[in-house]
């Protein structure tokens, strides 16, 4: 999970910083960039069945292209697939990140492709961990969807962002998976998003930012969810059912996670209504998550880094049900991760990772039967990896 302080926003000037031009002519660009790692985790991970430890390797590999077309504004265009080892059926290719767009200077970028809205901007104060964190954030953060546009302007400080979301058939926009609730396949109506930001330089000696951001996505309903075939049977599904998805964050940062002090915290609060993932079903679920993640680092010059943090998330669940009945239950989640990266120079770093749980609900009571958590979530874990990144 590990990305960089700098937002969505600018992803394309950030890959170049590290990557490697390949052309480079007449006002056109065109570089690469990537990852490859290996990570052994440790049994309570389940990355290879109960209880069992494993190295799992992947890799990860971008394009981004860039060209002057006039004197006040250039075309970019940037696409990054992560690339699995097989490991656990993990196979092929897999899309990232992927968008055409064009900037205007001081004037900011238009985008239009997949990649994670403008909530991102908030959460990524605190995604600076790999596996053992995201108790709040990392149930959205990695929720990519196509099909989307947006405004960025980013300049004296000042970061705001405002999106809109098309209609997707199987689109990802949160994992529940602590309630036993996928959403990552769900039925895209419409929707918008937007952040507002503000970074001072220099606050006792390093920058302070404050940042929030929100989201709203509207499900597919009707004959635009399920097809039948020429028997009245359902035949296909463009996705689970949903009515709405709320998304709020709020975040506050201070110092550079790259050289001194580092400060952080969010606070995000998500709420799915109407979920329904059973064809012919009136069943519905409500779903509500409210987090708080605090993080304190600090780096050294020797290219060594430590970063611990309290994380703590409700999620609660209410069923409405054909027969008129409701239930509701909650969870509550509490973990402490502390990561130690080693970054040898600029493309070779190790780390190691462990998450502590810090008083976590061990099982979820609902429907009669009582759910027990994740290993991740009230276990401990940990792991060490290697990467080298081009």
């Amino acid at each position: 999970m590990k990305k960089s302080l700098l937002a969505l926003a600018v992803v394309a000037v950030a890959a170049s910083a590290n990557a490697a031009t390949v052309y480079d002519k007449d006002g056109t660009s065109l570089g690469i960039n990537g990852r490859i790692q290996s990570v052994f985790y440790s049994g309570n991970h389940n990355n290879a069945g109960e209880n069992d430890s494993t190295i799992k390797n992947s890799g990860r590999f971008g394009l981004e292209g860039r060209t002057q077309v006039a004197d006040w504004v250039s075309g970019f265009a940037y696409t990054q697939w992560d690339v699995a080892s097989g490991h656990n059926g993990d196979n092929g290719w897999k899309t990232r990140d992927q968008y055409v767009g064009a900037d205007f200077g001081e004037f900011g970028k238009v985008f239009a492709g997949r990649w994670v809205d403008a909530t991102y901007y908030a959460e990524n104060v605190t995604d600076h961990y790999e596996d053992a964190a995201g108790t709040s954030q990392g149930k959205f953060n990695g929720a990519r969807r196509s099909g989307q546009f947006k405004y960025v302007y980013d300049n004296f400080g000042l970061h705001a962002e405002l999106g809109a979301q098309t209609a997707q058939d199987n689109a990802n926009i949160a994992n529940f998976s602590v309630l036993d609730r996928d959403a990552s396949s769900v039925a895209l109506d419409s929707g918008f998003n937007g952040a507002l930001g503000y970074t001072f330089d220099d606050v006792l000696g390093a920058p302070l930012t404050f940042r929030a951001g929100y989201a709203y996505l509207k499900g597919q309903t009707g004959n635009d969810l399920v097809k039948t075939n020429d028997d009245g049977e359902d035949e296909f599904r463009a996705g689970s059912e949903f009515k709405n998805f709320k998304h709020a964050t709020g975040a506050i940062a201070w110092g550079n996670l790259d050289s001194g002090l580092y400060l952080a915290g969010l606070y995000e609060y998500a709420k799915l209504n109407g979920f329904n993932d059973e064809v012919n079903s009136t069943d519905r679920y409500d779903i509500t998550q409210k987090g708080v993640e605090l993080a304190v680092g600090y780096a050294w010059d020797n290219g060594m880094s430590l970063l611990a943090g309290y994380e703590v998330a409700s999620y609660e669940i209410t069923g409405n049900y054909e027969k008129g009945d409701s239930e509701s239950s909650k969870i509550t989640v509490r973990r402490v991760p502390v990561f130690f990266n080693y970054k040898l120079n600029s493309n070779f770093n190790v780390w190691t990772e462990c998450g502590f749980n810090a008083g976590s609900d061990d099982e979820l009571n609902f429907e009669g039967d009582k759910l027990a958590v994740a290993k991740k979530v009230d276990k401990f874990v940990w792991s060490v990896g290697a990467r080298y990144t081009f």
